[in-house]
């Protein structure tokens, strides 16, 4: 396999090839989020209309949250051995079927299979993503190219609550789902047109297998996965909670969740474009590309919890506004996390590093979630952001005591 362009350079510009590769993964992050944030959107109205409690929603969200921590290592080393081309293609076309299932939910157990299913599918986005970007692009365009995904999650994660709220008063909640499900109809055939040319297979298999024997032994896989383990909550709490905080503990009526529940995304697309441009800034100026990502990682942790403490000020804008501190932050956070991998680990098992990571993400969030659910349910939403406030210290440490050089192929 080749190596990827500019890869010893300082090189910030992107090819066309580059452009292109950029514009789909942030195409397929937006649908990501679209799909599964539909539910938490949806949430206020299906709940009432289905019977289902707070610990009921909490409980699907954990369903997608046990599924999800199963594939995200399983969908790391499918794309290792099959390559990101057809990987991604894969993966988008199950999420997009899953997510559209929702349209025929009937009661809390098909709540909990469609949930469970599309955790399934969807870890594949991002493990995939983070391959493309590892085998396409420099050391210092990598945290750049991760900004589209931080992008695209944002922008998912901006437009659901106004266009998820439009077709359901529209067309019902249910419309919602298979709508939003539709476009990856569209993007495969884009996607495989677009990657045709490129030699998208993965390594040889054989030298994969011994290397993952050393995996779950080496401190900086273990600083990674550490990482995720605290840092993925953080990312959950904004997409499965903010709605139901916002209607909940801040009283906003599901009409205005559709005017302004926009307004925090916006911070996450803020924060993946300006961590991914100073920290690949800091690269093509001659610093280390492990040291530059921990360093806007930290700065995020700081946003986070400033954000947190703001959530004391009343009024809707206020409210809102304290709680773009927090995803900027988390934009900042989710772009330099997923450029470490790239800088940190082997091309040949990235996605795998990447994706045991993120199970054991999706596995602490299915407790920090129950706790969420918890004390929600008894309208304690000031424990549940002390928690979140915690999560990005707690995650950053790690990375600054055992993750301070690349993993070396021998290891």
């Amino acid at each position: 396999m080749t190596d990827p362009p500019s890869a010893g350079g300082a090189k910030l510009s992107f090819s066309r090839q580059q452009w292109f590769l950029a514009f789909l993964l942030f195409l397929m992050m937006v649908m990501n989020y679209l799909d599964r944030q539909a539910l938490s959107v949806v949430a206020p109205v299906m709940r009432k209309d289905l019977g289902i409690s707070v610990m009921g929603y909490a409980n699907a969200v954990n369903s997608f949250l046990l599924a999800y921590s199963i594939m995200y290592a399983g969908s790391g080393m499918i794309l290792d051995r099959i390559g990101y081309r057809a990987g991604l293609a894969i993966f988008v076309g199950l999420w997009s079927l899953f997510s559209g299932l929702h349209g025929a939910i009937s009661g809390y157990a098909s709540l909990l299979v469609f949930r469970f299913l599309l955790g399934l599918a969807e870890p594949g986005g991002f493990t995939g993503a983070v391959k493309t970007i590892a085998e396409n692009y420099g050391p210092s365009q990598r945290a750049l190219a991760s900004s589209a995904l931080g992008l695209g999650t944002g922008l998912g994660s901006l437009i659901a609550p106004p266009l998820i709220v439009f077709l359901s008063l529209r067309f019902g909640w249910r419309s919602a789902f298979i709508i939003a499900s539709s476009v990856g109809v569209i993007w495969i055939p884009l996607w495989l047109w677009v990657t045709r040319r490129r030699n998208a297979a993965a390594d040889p298999p054989v030298p994969l297998v011994k290397k993952l024997r050393s995996i779950p032994r080496n401190r900086k896989v273990l600083a990674y996965i550490l990482a995720r383990a605290f840092g993925d909550s953080s990312g959950y709490f904004v997409l499965f909670w903010f709605p139901e905080y916002l209607v909940t503990a801040k009283h906003f009526s599901f009409v205005m969740l559709g005017k302004l529940g926009w307004i925090p995304p916006c911070g996450s697309d803020i924060g993946a474009v300006l961590g991914g441009y100073l920290s690949s800034r800091l690269v093509a100026r001659g610093w280390s590309p492990l040291l530059s990502r921990k360093i806007l990682m930290s700065s995020a942790a700081v946003l986070l919890a400033a954000g947190v403490m703001l959530q004391f000020l009343s009024g809707p804008i206020a409210v809102l506004l304290s709680l773009s501190l927090c995803t900027i932050g988390v934009g900042i956070w989710a772009c330099n996390l997923h450029a470490l991998a790239t800088d940190a680990f082997p091309r040949s098992i990235v996605a795998t590093v990447h994706g045991t990571a993120g199970s054991a993400g999706a596995a602490a969030g299915i407790v920090f979630n129950s706790l969420v659910g918890y004390f929600g349910s008894r309208h304690n939403y000031g424990a549940a952001l002390t928690m979140f406030a915690l999560l990005l210290p707690m995650a950053v440490t790690p990375l600054w005591l055992w993750l301070n050089t690349p993993m070396d192929t021998e290891e």
